[in-house]
């Protein structure tokens, strides 16, 4: 989703609301439970690589200004 889409579909929304992310997978899910909410607590923009791990699992890091590719980052907490 680009930042354009996002703010389009939070614009139908009331401003007023607080926001959530959540998540059904099952690595980030704790055990007995749906669903996991997490709270956003950042947003900015970075220059990251993406890659996979030997279990095809994705990973981000750090890149330099001219590398990789800018990515607006939204940083979220399950401290809610």
């Amino acid at each position: 989703m680009k930042v354009e889409e996002l703010i389009e579909k939070l614009q139908t929304l009331d401003p007023s609301l607080e926001v959530l992310v959540t998540s059904e997978d099952a690595d980030v899910v704790t055990p007995g439970y749906l669903v996991r909410p997490f709270e956003i607590y950042d947003v900015s923009a970075f220059n990251v690589e993406l890659s996979r791990d030997d279990a095809r699992r994705p990973q981000l890091a750090a890149a330099t200004e001219g590398e990789g590719r800018k990515f607006a980052i939204i940083e979220i907490s399950s401290n809610l």
